[in-house]
């Protein structure tokens, strides 16, 4: 298991349309599916919240994180199963653990509930096999680009807030960093087929074993475009045992500004 949490939250939107919060543990990722845990349980609560959206209010919201955070603390106290995620959407909010037993873990779970003084939500519970952990990594793992994309929004932000032309175009760098210069190489050979990309390899100072690659390429801003990008980049890096780093970009300001 992973020495460390590490959470995640996240918007999405399902194929109906309908808006979703997603939170997960993200340190998984690596060595899932976890041995010893090949079931799937899930709690589901129900609340009232937002017509429209059907997602829960503010107060909702915070009674559901505390008995999310309650009874996944529990379940770990008596090793009965893993909180892995959760999906909010449509007046649900529904809590995700893998376990090695289902019964013990609704069972441990129903007995700390009861144990309450009151809840103020309708509640229900699943489990199915899932011994490869299929809906975790299908369901509940962001993209590499909605990652991408949320870590850009605030230096898009900066930009707009400092009079950006978004659609100027102009020089951005993406920054890769790997331990070998043999890979380094590799890499800015492959990085041929996504695209036209002028590439540099620099040894980081101070650091005899670590290269950084800056790949430069002209465009706009575009924070869509620029996700897929840093998604795709970031995916290549990782067959060559590299890291992404983000990009940058000079700022580009509006006539007369």
């Amino acid at each position: 298991m992973a020495n460390q949490a590490t959470y995640y939250h996240y918007h999405a939107i399902f194929s109906s349309g309908a808006p979703c919060i997603v939170s997960v543990r993200t340190d998984f990722a690596a060595n899932a599916p976890l041995n010893g845990l090949p079931v799937l349980c899930s709690v589901v609560f129900g609340y009232q919240g937002d017509t429209a959206s059907g997602l829960p209010n503010s107060d909702d919201a915070r009674k559901l994180e505390k008995i999310a955070g309650q009874i996944s603390e529990h379940a770990a106290q008596k090793r009965s199963g893993l909180w892995v995620g959760s999906l909010t959407s449509g007046h649900r909010r529904v809590e995700f653990f893998y376990a090695n037993d289902a019964d013990l873990f609704h069972k441990n779970n129903a007995a700390y509930l009861n144990s309450l003084p009151e809840i103020d939500f309708q509640i229900a519970g699943n489990a199915e096999e899932d011994a490869k952990w299929l809906f975790y990594r299908n369901n509940l793992l962001p993209s590499r680009k909605i990652q991408a994309y949320e870590r850009n929004q605030g230096t898009i932000d900066a930009m707009i807030a400092h009079g950006d032309n978004l659609e100027q175009l102009r020089p951005i760098h993406h920054y890769i960093y790997f331990d070998s210069l043999e890979n380094a190489q590799a890499y800015t050979q492959a990085v041929s087929r996504l695209g036209n990309y002028l590439s540099d390899i620099i040894q980081s100072a101070g650091h005899t074993e670590a290269y950084q690659v800056k790949l430069t390429h002209i465009g706009s801003i575009h924070a869509d475009k620029l996700a897929q990008t840093a998604a795709d980049l970031e995916e290549l890096a990782e067959q060559f045992q590299g890291q992404y780093d983000d990009w940058e970009a000079l700022l580009a300001r509006q006539a007369g500004s």
